[in-house]
């Protein structure tokens, strides 16, 4: 018997029939001011939102007030004219009785009750600023360690109180576009240990709006350019090399209208840090684009860089780093130091970004704090901190103007993830997300990585995240969230003027293009019986694409095989094990020779029966595919 497999709805598609049902209820019912019809968790993956729907006889604007459990915690916003009112609600509280308060422009008022269980999301073990200060904003953290289940990507108030949370797979950078939308990762994986298909453009509800997916997958950053586009972290070809390409994303499309590939650029095997891996030689962690320079600069952990090119040429201007492991050709390119008093460089830095007087800001974790074993500076005695360099690209040399968190030591230490944010000059926000003890002691292991190692022992692991604030060298902000580490912190507002709830099927835009057949003839031994288990064989049929996932052993032989009417389809699935010495997300428990391959539905139409062939031999999977 061969079982046909059911399509695995995307979320844009199970949050749109979530709409629909409620747009129904609503317009079907007698829905008023004081009887409004309250959908929680409208759009599936954020519990602390809601919408509140409600018809009125004449066109007024509606005031949303969020009561907070404090005067100072309320969240206020004001809805344009209209008689049907579809009300996005953020900033729920948890296990809590939430009250919010409606007002009309006449004046007439209602309260509404919305009540949400307590959900299992790490808290803050200390949260110290004052609302004079912190405001109506959220401070957001991203999860770097989503296998902990209370490991959140989530937003926290002025008094610590968890106000915003996402319940899907949700990592990387959170950034607001100018729509007032945020740009988040998609929650789809693409390729082991953490590449995702694409990018997502999503509001405050959980609701996405599209979904720009990437041939070669995302990953750690990506930024909103003038035009619109999208400036994202790629991959190239997996196979050769990864976290080493850097695309432009057409806005209205999803197609890559501009690409940029650091083979061209670098140097492989030159400047190595203590991370270094010839598959994943560079490790980009972040995206900036500069106007007045018309340059693109990336954060290379792998060689302690950060680098600095021309967007319209690719040619390589300036490296920021230790000129050591660096051949004499590319020292033109490295600054020398002049600063009058203390100094470091950064070493497997983070989230580089140049500021609007030409300054460098990034994130220095300062991991092992040498370019040779020998000299390497143990965790328990080193330190992790943001830094601003000042850099004079005639004269080719640098000077460090401003720097935070050297001063804390060990504790402020994080091997991997972290970023830091400019406000205005003198107003700076650092994040230490990767900060681990093992034993109570310091470690330069990874978080994301230790989790699997200590599982058995996990009561002797201990992750967290400091985020700081400073206004004029004063600390008006600190944030400790302990049980997880968080990749990146953002400080938004739930509510602003671009506030709006668009209804509608979110898009699908871009693709994967059309996955390459196998192209050799293959010879194989029907096996009359079914897929071991031992290859713990997964077949997911997807929107868009076939999902298939197994353990097989490296370097053996494995075809995917689509047999149809009138031909048969071969694709080789890659067993290649690559070396991983950084993993700065976990999105799932991962053996080293699981596998992950995916053929694209582009251009591919009629029923298919599935075949397996491994090392020549070929199983018969009992399953079928309408494509």
């Amino acid at each position: 018997m061969v079982k046909e497999l059911e399509v695995q709805k995307h979320l844009i598609t199970l949050q749109h029939e979530a709409e629909e049902k409620f747009l129904a209820e609503f317009k079907s019912g007698k829905y008023n001011l004081v009887n409004p019809l309250v959908v929680k968790n409208p759009y599936l993956i954020n519990p602390l939102a809601a919408v509140i729907c409600f018809k009125t006889d004449e066109e007024t604007s509606v005031e949303v007030t969020v009561k907070g459990k404090a005067v100072e915690g309320d969240l206020n916003h004001v809805f344009g004219p209209a008689t049907e009112h579809i009300l996005p609600i953020y900033g729920l509280y948890d296990n809590y009785e939430n009250i919010v308060v409606l007002k009309l422009a006449n004046g007439k008022t209602a309260q509404v009750k919305i009540e949400v269980e307590e959900l299992d999301v790490n808290k803050p073990h200390y949260c110290n600023t004052t609302y004079e200060y912190f405001g109506k904003d959220i401070m957001t953290i991203s999860t770097a360690t989503p296998l902990i289940n209370s490991a959140r990507t989530c937003g926290f108030d002025y008094a610590g109180d968890l106000r915003w949370v996402i319940t899907e797979k949700a990592s990387w950078d959170i950034k607001k576009l100018a729509n007032g939308r945020l740009l988040v990762t998609s929650y789809r994986s693409m390729q082991k240990p953490y590449y995702t298909v694409g990018l997502m453009e999503m509001d405050f509800c959980g609701k996405i709006y599209a979904e720009y997916r990437l041939p070669g997958g995302y990953h750690h950053d990506a930024i909103e350019l003038e035009n619109g586009n999208l400036l994202a972290a790629s991959d190239n070809d997996f196979a050769e090399s990864v976290e080493d390409y850097v695309v432009e994303i057409d806005r209205k499309t999803g197609e890559i209208v501009k690409a940029w590939d650091l083979l061209k650029i670098l140097p492989r095997e030159e400047g190595k840090a203590g991370d270094w891996n010839y598959h994943d030689w560079f490790h980009n962690n972040s995206v900036w684009y500069d106007k007045p320079t018309n340059s693109i600069t990336m954060s290379g952990r792998h060689q302690d860089a950060v680098i600095n090119f021309n967007y319209d040429t690719g040619e390589l201007n300036w490296i920021i780093g230790d000129p050591e492991g660096w051949g004499e050709e590319w020292q033109k390119y490295l600054f020398k130091n002049v600063t009058k008093g203390d100094f470091d460089w950064q070493y497997e830095q983070h989230a580089a970004m140049i500021l609007p007087n030409g300054d460098v800001f990034l994130f220095d974790n300062g991991t092992y704090r040498s370019k040779t074993k020998e000299n390497r500076v143990p965790p328990e005695k080193n330190f992790s901190r943001g830094v601003i360099y000042r850099i004079d690209t005639d004269k080719m040399e640098i000077e460090q103007v401003w720097q935070y968190g050297k001063e804390r030591g060990a504790e402020f230490y994080s091997p991997y993830i972290c970023n830091v944010d400019y406000y205005k000059d003198g107003h700076y926000m650092i994040h230490s997300g990767g900060i681990s003890t093992y034993r109570g002691k310091h470690t330069d292991e990874l978080g994301a990585l230790q989790i699997n190692k200590y599982k058995d022992e996990h009561i002797h692991l201990t992750l967290e995240s400091t985020t700081v604030e400073l206004l004029n060298h004063e600390v008006k902000y600190e944030l400790n969230v302990k049980g997880g580490n968080y990749y990146r912190a953002r400080r938004l507002a739930l509510y602003d003027e671009t506030t709006d709830l668009a209804l509608g099927k979110g898009k699908f835009l871009g693709g994967f293009g059309v996955t390459p057949e196998f192209g050799m003839k293959v010879k194989f031994k029907d096996v009359d019986e079914a897929v071991p288990e031992k290859y713990n064989l997964s077949l997911v049929l997807e929107e868009d694409r076939l999902a298939l996932r197994g353990t097989f052993v490296e370097g053996s032989q494995v075809l995917l095989e689509l047999k149809g009417e009138k031909e048969a389809k071969f694709y080789s699935v890659p067993t290649d094990v690559h070396d991983i010495t950084a993993a700065c997300v976990s999105f799932e428990e991962q053996k080293e020779n699981d596998v992950q391959f995916y053929v694209s539905r582009e251009e591919l139409s009629g029923e298919f029966h599935i075949y397996l062939n491994i090392d020549n031999l070929r199983y018969n999977t009992k399953t079928s595919v309408k494509l």
